[in-house]
């Protein structure tokens, strides 16, 4: 018969295996874009909600993907292969 000891022991053995049996989280992809204004320009991604700050002419960034659509709109932004 089991005591109390043992029996955390194997529950927290068994909850450890369940995380480890959880698939990585994805990590988003990313769009290169290049910023040829003259000045500076920061954009917020309209579905990452992240804060894209081109500080000068020639600036280069890594766009959240889901992000990628709405920046090829915009002026002065240039997707970079």
């Amino acid at each position: 018969m089991a005591c109390c000891g043992q029996r955390r022991a194997q529950a927290s053995v068994t909850g450890k295996a369940v995380e480890a049996n959880r698939p990585p989280r994805s990590m988003p992809r990313v769009v290169l874009y290049e910023y040829t204004g003259t000045t500076r320009m920061t954009v917020i991604g309209p579905v990452s909600g992240l804060s894209y700050r081109f500080g000068q002419p020639g600036a280069k960034l890594q766009i959240d993907s889901r992000d990628a659509s709405s920046m090829a709109g915009l002026p002065n932004l240039r997707r970079l292969p």
